[in-house]
Parts: C-alpha cells; structure tokens; sequence
C-alpha cells in the first residue's frame, strides 16, 4: 500500500507544475505563436523596461539555505527577484539552443503591513510598519508606468513547487509577451518533498486569507488599471477560494463599486485539481461578478489530474475534460455566465507537453490564448477558438494559428505601446 502511495505521490509531483522545482535556472519556454517572428506582420520589437525585477510576495517563512522554504508563515513577505533572460544553451535531443531564464538575486522589501492580523505573530515585523508597504507599492508602480499596458498579471503556481518556481514562470511570460503588462509573482507555501500533496492542497486553502487581502492591497496601493490571475494546478483552489470569499463579502454591492475597489480582470484557472462541485458554488455566490473574465481550461490529456482523481476517489477534477455528453441542465448553468468560458485545450498543439499537466509552457498555442486574453482583452471567438459541439467548451481548430494572427495580430501593441 505504502508502495503504490508513493508511486502516485512521486507521478503527481514530476508532473504538477513547470518551469521545475529545486532549480533557479531554466531554459525559456518556445514563444507563443501570437509572437513568433514568422507571424505575418509581426510587432516591432518592444521596450525593455530598464526595471525587469520580478515583484513578488509570499507565505513562505525564510530559509537558512535559499530564500525561502517550504514552511508556511502567517504574513506575507514582499521583495524584488532580479531575472536574468539570455546566454543561450544547448537543450533538447536535437541540440537546440535557447535563452536561459535565471534568477540572479532575491532582495526582500521586508514584511508587508497590510498582511498584518490578530493571530500573526507581531515579532515577524521586526519593528517595520506601513515604510514597507510604500517602499513596495512605489516601486511597483514605476514599474507600470514603463509598461504600455499599465496592469498587473499575477501568476500563481501549482503543488510540488519551490519559492524560485513562480519567478521564472512570471519572468518568461513577461519576456515573451513584450513586457507590455507587469508580471508578478505570487509563492503559497507549496511543499517540494515526495507525498506532501494532502499537504499541498490544504496548505493552499489556508492561503486563500492571505491572497485575499494581497489582492486588497494592490487594487488599493498600485496604480494598475486592471489585476490579471494566471493559476496553475492546486493554486487554482486558493485562487477560487479567495475570490469566493470576496463574492460574499460583495453579495449587495453593485458592480460599478466591485470594479471600482478590486479591478479584477481576467481570471484564469489552468489544470486546475479543485472540486467542479465547490467551484460551482463559488459561481453561485457570485464570483463572475467579481472578475470581468473566469476562463478554465481543461484538457483530456491531463494524466497528473486523472490521477489526482483516483486519489479524491474518482471524483472528476475541474480541469479535466468532460467525457461523454455534457447534461442539459450543466450546459444550461455554464451558459447563465456570459463572462465565464471553458477551453478544452485537447486539440491544441504540444497540449500533452509534461505529462498533460505543463500545457502552460509546453503549447504555443495555449501560452497565445492565455496571452492574447490577458494583453488584448479578445474574447474567445476574437483570439480564434470556435465552440465545440456541445456550446459548452471553446475548442482550438486545426487551422488556429491562422485563425489567431489574423484575428488578434493585427491588434498587437507596435513600437513598444
């Protein structure tokens, strides 16, 4: 028994999120087809911002070795990763060489104020106050203001994971995107060890406190016109979770003081391991008020979701595709959302990439959907998907690449804006 449990604990931990754990160095994942330089009518080369440090907040405690490990903390610790992109290497069988994403150094602005509550330990602050909160906030928005597009794109991280993964994540998707918005990165205190993925789980349920008011502070602090969530695998549960919650503490606003005080844009829960059952009371308590956007994609070739099944006792996880006809009434409640859509990223080129699970950055064509969303505001039928069958899912057909360019490449940002 001991045995099998370590070899399911073992799959889901090889194939839970990407760019790897344990690592600060990582080749740069193969640029979204939207951006290719074969592309008819490419976009000028972008502005480099001269400040490209990663900001980054998380729920780790410090590490003796590394920046931080996996131990939870009860506040949110704040700072600037400097990322390096460049210095190719050779990788792959064929020799092939690419970029290098690699982190440089972890500076800490220090323990962030507004994380600060009645069960945090007071001695975490070591004599800061509000000085962090500014220094932190201030410089995030000089780096908006060098980015045309002027919003924040958070990126949260799946299970299995180290504090360095969501950093290079957010750094090559700001890279390949032409640092049009500002690419931050949000680090739960995910485990790295073998058979921690109850742990894992739960651990990213209790975050959803902390999220949430982190989420509070940017809308309140920064100066970003919109705030944009890209999760992956169990970050998807504290994402939803804590967009839950402010549904509820939201049930009686109108949406003019919802948009107003969150600035929630696109939301995007990607191979994500939650309950369909839970996130569809989110829905009900009114989550797609909160965001302009809830997009989940699914795929049916997800193998570290079909065995996160097995391990929730076949109870189907959100991110995997429907298999069979979709019931009359699922289509009917999914289609009561005008702002809520399903990708099934099963047809899309290299969708399979890391054991079905690392579509993210194994597929060119989903990192284009994701991105072309998030910096162009396109709707699915606008960056080229078509609906399948059933009306419920938005599907990627064989001739997507041509579809997408000639969609959404002409509304690419030119010149740098």
């Amino acid at each position: 028994m001991r045995g099998w449990l370590r070899a399911i604990g073992l799959a889901l931990c090889v194939t839970a999120c990407a760019p790897p754990s344990g690592i600060s160095r990582v080749p740069l994942m193969q640029a979204p087809i939207l951006y290719q330089s074969a592309a008819p009518a490419p976009a000028a080369a972008p502005r480099v911002p001269a400040d490209r440090d990663v900001p980054y907040a998380t729920q780790r405690a410090p590490a003796e070795i590394g920046a931080y490990g996996d131990v939870p903390s009860t506040i949110l610790r704040v700072g600037f990763s400097e990322v390096s992109i460049g210095a190719s290497r050779t990788s792959g069988a064929a020799g092939t060489r690419r970029p290098v994403v690699e982190i440089e150094e972890v500076a800490e602005t220090g323990p962030l104020t507004a994380s600060r509550h009645a069960a945090a330990d007071p001695r975490d602050f070591n004599g800061t106050g509000p000085e962090v909160d500014a220094a932190f906030a201030g410089r995030i928005n000089r780096q908006l203001a060098e980015r045309p597009g002027g919003d924040i794109v958070l990126y949260v991280h799946g299970t299995w994971t180290d504090f360095a993964n969501p950093v290079l994540a957010a750094a090559e998707l700001q890279h390949v995107s032409g640092y049009h918005h500002l690419f931050m990165a949000y680090s739960w205190p995910a485990n790295t060890g073998l058979l921690t993925y109850f742990q894992d789980t739960e651990d990213a349920t209790n975050s959803a406190f902390q999220f949430r008011r982190y989420l509070r502070f940017l809308a309140e602090e920064t100066e970003a016109r919109r705030i944009h969530i890209v999760a992956h695998s169990a970050g998807t549960r504290m994402v939803s979770e804590a967009i839950g919650a402010l549904a509820l503490e939201y049930k009686a606003a109108p949406e003019s003081r919802i948009r107003t005080e969150l600035r929630l844009g696109q939301v995007m829960l990607i191979g994500s391991d939650a309950d369909p059952i839970r996130v569809g009371g989110y829905l009900i308590d009114g989550i797609d008020r909160m965001v302009e956007d809830l997009t989940i994609y699914v795929s049916g070739h997800d193998r570290a979701l079909r065995l996160s099944n097995i391990v929730f006792g076949e109870r189907n996880r959100l991110g995997q595709a429907t298999r069979g006809p979709v019931p009359a009434y699922i289509r009917g409640f999914i289609g009561s959302f005008d702002n809520v859509h399903v990708i099934d990223v099963t047809d899309a080129e290299r969708s399979s990439a890391a054991n079905g699970h690392g579509y993210l950055r194994g597929s060119p064509w989903v990192s284009s959907d994701i991105l072309a969303a998030v910096t162009l505001g396109l709707d699915p039928a606008g960056r080229g998907l078509v609906r399948s069958r059933d009306r419920v899912r938005w599907i990627f057909p064989a001739n997507y690449p041509e579809r997408l360019q000639a969609m959404a490449g002409p509304r690419l940002p030119r010149d740098g804006g």
